[in-house]
């Protein structure tokens, strides 16, 4: 066998485990964005000139270049006429509209309640809506129904195959 020869399988056997020992970069490069801050058991007050307007809190939550998503999520107002709070396992806010999914928890400093398994929350419009079923109590008087359009500043309510209780004084 000729050195030449030698050196050329060599050469092709250290090409050849090059290329299968060579690392795989693709495996860690995500394809979603990273996040710029990740929070854990956090509370977060947006305060201006008349107080604390805003709180929001969670267990996890992770700030994106548009929108937050926070798991154990709760969002107070206290720019409305009543002081309001709404709580889900998890929320995304994005552009003053909170989107959340599971055990979703509105409640109101007049004792109104909702709840509902997903919904979104318009803090800007004071827009309360859910596509699925829902429930709304209030002083003992109960509301059940699907797709709720809630106002929360006018008080006004939009649902379909709505069933009430309500005790009447």
């Amino acid at each position: 066998m000729s050195i030449n020869l030698f050196f050329v399988l060599i050469v092709g056997f250290l090409i050849g485990m090059y290329s299968y020992f060579s690392p795989n970069y693709t495996s860690t490069q995500d394809s979603g964005e990273i996040p710029k801050i990740e929070l854990s058991d956090f509370t977060l007050y947006e305060i201006s000139h008349q107080g604390i307007d805003h709180i929001l809190s969670g267990s996890e939550g992770k700030k994106f270049d548009e929108y937050y998503v926070v798991t154990s999520a709760k969002f107070s107002d206290n720019t409305k006429n009543l002081f309001q709070s709404i709580r889900s396992d998890d929320a995304e806010y994005r552009n003053e509209i909170i989107q959340l999914d599971g055990n979703v928890h509105y409640v109101r400093a007049d004792g109104l309640e909702f709840r509902s398994q997903e919904g979104s929350y318009d803090s800007k419009q004071s827009l309360v809506q859910t596509k699925g079923s829902f429930i709304i109590t209030q002083n003992g008087n109960r509301i059940d129904g699907m797709s709720l359009l809630y106002n929360t500043e006018l008080d006004t309510v939009s649902a379909n195959q709505v069933h009430g209780s309500y005790q009447l004084q």
